[in-house]
C-alpha cells in the first residue's frame, strides 16, 4: 500500500474545515501530532482567512426568558449573504450564560470571557468548545471596579490578558497575564492624569490594547489610550471629533471597535446622526478619514444612534450593522448605494446581547508534548 507524501498530507489537512480536523484526531496518532501542531495551527487560520474558506461567525448570547434556556449562539454566514443560521453552544461556565460577559474582541476564533458570579475568567474558544481557565490578579489593593482586555503578542507568540485597576488616584495597578507561563505578573502602573475610563470596553488591534478616556475634572476632549503587549509600553492619541461643538447640541457616546483592518470610533450623535470613523493609518491622527455617516431618517428597522458596526465586506463596499444594546436585528449597509438590506438568521433569539465577529479556528488546542530533538514529519 502506498503512503502518501508528507506534504501532500499537510495540503490535505490545511484545506479541512476546524470541524472535520477535530474529527480527524482519531485516525492515527500521526494526524493527532499534526493538528496539535502550532505551526500547522496558525497555518490553516492563516490559509483560512487569505483564501476567505472559513464562513463569518458572530458570538451573541440571549438573556431573554422568552428565548429559555438562555445561552451563547453562534450567527454563521458568508459575506454579503442575507441568509444565515443561527445554532446554540455549549454554555463554557456551570453558571447560566446570561451570568457571563465577553470582555474585549475576538482574537483569531478566541476570546475572553468572566463569569459574573464568582467573577472568574477564562479564555474560550467556542469554535471547538475549548476552555482554559486563568488565575485571578492579585492586586495589592482591593479594587471594587477592574478592566480587562485581551489580545495576542506577536513578538513572544503569547496570548495575554490584562487587568486595569480604578484610576481613583494620579495611576492605577496594571496587571499581565501570560497564557505560556500561565502566570500573571505586575507591570508599571497606567497613568491617569485626570483621565478615567469612558467605558469597560478594551479592543485589542495592531499588537495593543485600545480603549477610551474621558476627562474627569475639566472639557478636555476624549483621548485612546493604548498599551502594546510586547512592549509593555503605554501611549495615547486624540480622536477626530471635537467634542466641545457637540456638547452644545447633544450629548454624544463614543465607542471602539475594529472594522476592516483598521481601528474605528463610533460616535452616536443623538437625534443627530451616526458617524464611524476610521484610523487609516495606526497612531497617526491625522489618519481620520469619515467612512459613513447615516441620517435618523435613513435607518428603516432601529434608531440611528443605537447601533454598531460589526465587519466590512470582503470588497469593503458594505458593512454589517448590528442594534448597539439588543442585537435583535443586523442589516447590510451600501456605503456607495447609501442603502440597507436586513440579514435574517434562523433560529436567532429575539433578544441578546454583545456581537463578537471572528472566524473559527484550532486555537487553545492543548500542545503536544514532544520528546526533545524530536520534529512533526510534516515540517521535516
Amino acid at each position: 500500500m502506498s503512503i502518501l507524501p508528507p506534504e501532500l498530507i499537510l495540503d490535505i489537512l490545511l484545506r479541512l474545515s476546524y470541524k472535520d480536523l477535530i474529527r480527524s484526531l482519531c485516525v492515527s496518532k500521526a494526524w493527532y501530532a499534526f493538528i496539535h501542531d502550532q505551526r500547522f495551527i496558525k497555518a490553516h487560520l492563516q490559509r483560512s482567512i487569505e483564501t476567505n474558506s472559513a464562513p463569518l461567525s458572530i458570538l451573541i448570547w440571549s438573556d431573554n426568558p422568552e428565548d429559555a434556556p438562555s445561552g451563547f449562539f453562534s450567527l454563521t454566514f458568508r459575506d454579503n449573504e442575507t441568509i444565515g443560521a443561527a445554532v446554540r453552544t455549549e454554555q463554557p461556565f456551570k453558571y447560566a450564560d446570561n451570568y457571563t460577559e465577553i470582555l474585549g474582541n475576538s482574537v483569531h476564533g478566541v476570546v475572553c470571557i468572566r463569569n459574573c458570579v464568582d467573577w472568574e475568567i477564562a479564555l474560550w474558544n467556542p469554535s471547538i468548545q475549548k476552555l482554559k481557565k486563568i488565575p485571578f490578579p492579585s492586586f495589592e489593593t482591593p479594587q471594587f471596579t477592574a478592566y480587562y482586555g485581551f489580545g495576542y503578542d506577536s513578538v513572544h507568540d503569547d496570548y495575554k490578558v490584562v487587568g486595569i485597576g480604578d484610576c481613583h488616584t494620579e495611576s492605577c495597578q496594571v496587571h499581565i497575564y501570560s497564557l505560556k507561563s500561565n502566570s500573571w505578573k505586575r507591570i508599571q502602573n497606567m497613568p491617569c492624569n485626570n483621565f478615567d475610563f469612558h467605558s469597560d470596553y478594551i479592543v485589542f488591534f495592531n499588537g495593543a490594547l485600545n480603549w477610551l478616556m474621558h476627562p474627569v475634572l475639566d472639557e478636555t476632549p476624549h483621548i485612546i489610550r493604548t498599551l502594546t503587549l510586547a512592549s509593555e509600553e503605554y501611549c495615547q492619541f486624540s480622536t477626530p471629533v471635537d467634542l466641545d461643538d457637540v456638547y452644545n447640541m447633544y450629548t454624544p457616546t463614543l465607542s471602539l471597535e475594529v472594522l476592516g483592518g483598521c481601528l474605528c470610533l463610533c460616535v452616536d450623535r443623538f437625534g443627530a446622526a451616526h458617524d464611524v470613523w476610521v484610523m487609516k493609518e495606526y497612531g497617526m491622527t491625522e489618519s481620520w478619514t469619515l467612512l459613513f455617516s447615516i441620517e435618523p431618517e435613513a435607518v428603516p428597522w432601529v434608531h440611528v444612534h443605537s447601533f454598531k458596526p460589526v465587519v466590512l465586506s470582503k470588497n469593503g463596499e458594505m458593512v454589517l450593522l448590528t442594534y448597539k444594546y439588543h442585537n435583535s436585528v443586523f442589516f447590510w449597509y451600501d456605503l456607495k448605494k447609501k442603502s440597507f438590506k436586513q440579514v435574517e438568521f434562523r433560529g436567532h433569539p429575539h433578544v441578546s446581547k454583545v456581537a463578537v465577529s471572528g472566524v473559527g479556528s484550532l486555537y487553545l488546542l492543548h500542545p503536544v508534548i514532544c520528546w526533545k530533538g524530536s520534529t512533526s514529519p510534516l515540517y521535516l
